[in-house]
């Protein structure tokens, strides 16, 4: 889709603007684009492809800025895309190009209360920061849900829940690495007379720090968690190779009678004796009581 907004932005003295929106655009749609502003038609496809991206470009004729902004599957989900946005600023025109609406952006650039450019630049920042906050607090809650689904039920499919909310977070901790950067490479554009630029410059700048420090602790917390369950499912395999020892043992006590009465030797006067089978029987009741109580005492027969 290919769609053009009049007055949407400012330039830095003032003059109105167009933004130009080009949503999963077609061939022609993308060719008449880059026609138009003077891009290369090339530059604009790779940057609709889901590969990494230089996130500041600056080229004869226009400026471009990449961005990763996550989008929830659902509200309050912990589940998301990152999809990307790119901004093309070329004379009289903002562009945005991306394969799937970006919300925001028609709150942004809005012709009733038009922004300038620099602080629309700062203003888009400052909303995929926050929506970073955001979802670093969602994916911590699925965090917290589980650890206790762990402790609980300490099954292979939560292992393989843990990773993935593990994987979302360094996707996370990517794209606010790409934004912190592209910001720092900002820096030097801004104006540094204006005390509203600093402003929002900071602004930014603190939701991604407090988005970073949201992001490193989960991931901190996710890797304890399964480094202690890992300890526990260690002690507990090794806790079962003791009981199964132990039952071992415990059985193999028995076969002593018949390997002896197997054995070519003299076994004198037992067989003629009346009592000899209550006499062995007793014996190895004994032994075999003795051995369990030994082996519980040390934890053997106690699977915990």
């Amino acid at each position: 889709m290919l769609k053009r907004v009049s007055g949407a932005f400012l330039t830095g003295n003032g003059r109105s603007r167009d933004w130009l929106q080009l949503l999963a655009p077609s061939a022609e749609e993308l060719a008449q684009a880059a026609a138009s502003l003077g891009v290369p038609e090339p530059f604009l496809r790779r940057r609709l492809e889901d590969k990494p991206a230089r996130p500041f470009v600056r080229e004869q004729g226009f400026l471009a800025l990449q961005f990763t902004v996550p989008h929830h599957h659902a509200p309050h989900s912990s589940t998301f895309d990152l999809l990307s946005l790119t901004l093309l600023l070329v004379p009289g025109h903002c562009v945005t190009l991306s394969n799937e609406p970006v919300r925001f952006l028609d709150a942004l650039l809005d012709p009733a209360a038009p922004r300038k450019r620099w602080e629309l630049v700062l203003q888009i920042i400052h909303e995929i920061a926050r929506r970073y906050v955001s979802m670093s607090r969602d994916v911590g809650q699925e965090l917290v849900d589980v650890e206790k689904e762990l402790r609980r039920a300490q099954r292979v499919h939560v292992i393989y829940r843990a990773l993935e909310v593990n994987d979302r977070l360094l996707d996370l901790d990517l794209g606010l690495l790409q934004l912190e950067h592209l910001l720092e490479e900002l820096r030097p554009w801004l104006p540094q007379d204006s005390a509203e630029f600093r402003e929002y410059y900071e602004d930014s700048r603190i939701e991604l720090r407090q988005a970073r420090e949201q992001v490193d602790t989960e991931q901190e917390t996710i890797n304890s968690m399964l480094n202690a369950y890992t300890y526990v499912v260690n002690n507990n395999v090794n806790n079962i190779f003791k009981f199964m020892a132990a039952l071992i043992i415990l059985a193999t006590i028995p076969l002593f009678i018949p390997g002896a009465m197997a054995m070519n030797v003299d076994l004198g006067r037992i067989p003629d004796w009346p009592y000899a089978f209550v006499a062995i029987t007793g014996g190895l009741i004994v032994v075999e009581l003795s051995t369990a109580f030994v082996f519980y005492r040390i934890g053997w027969l106690r699977l915990r």
